[in-house]
């Protein structure tokens, strides 16, 4: 799985660099996927939460996917990730 595999099932490309090449998926109040280092064994998935304030303070992450204990991530887990959380 890449990024533009991501990116056609809706999820959105930072506006700025991060070292992950993470993107993004809005999930509404207040939450969002955030995927990054796709298709590496660096690969990881959270949901994140963000300040009403401020759309780009992070206030709470929780990990759904890591490479390390998970292995490679699929596309269906997240597509039944977004279906459930939304």
């Amino acid at each position: 799985m890449t990024n533009e595999d991501l990116i056609a099932i809706g999820f959105r490309p930072m506006e700025h660099f991060t070292i992950a090449n993470s993107v993004t998926f809005p999930l509404g109040r207040n939450r969002h996927l955030s995927a990054g280092c796709i298709g590496t064994p660096n690969e990881i998935l959270w949901i994140c939460e963000v300040s009403p304030d401020n759309d780009r303070k992070i206030t709470d992450t929780i990990c759904l996917h890591n490479w390390d204990y998970d292995k490679e991530l699929k596309i269906e887990k997240v597509q039944g990730l977004i279906n459930l959380l939304k």
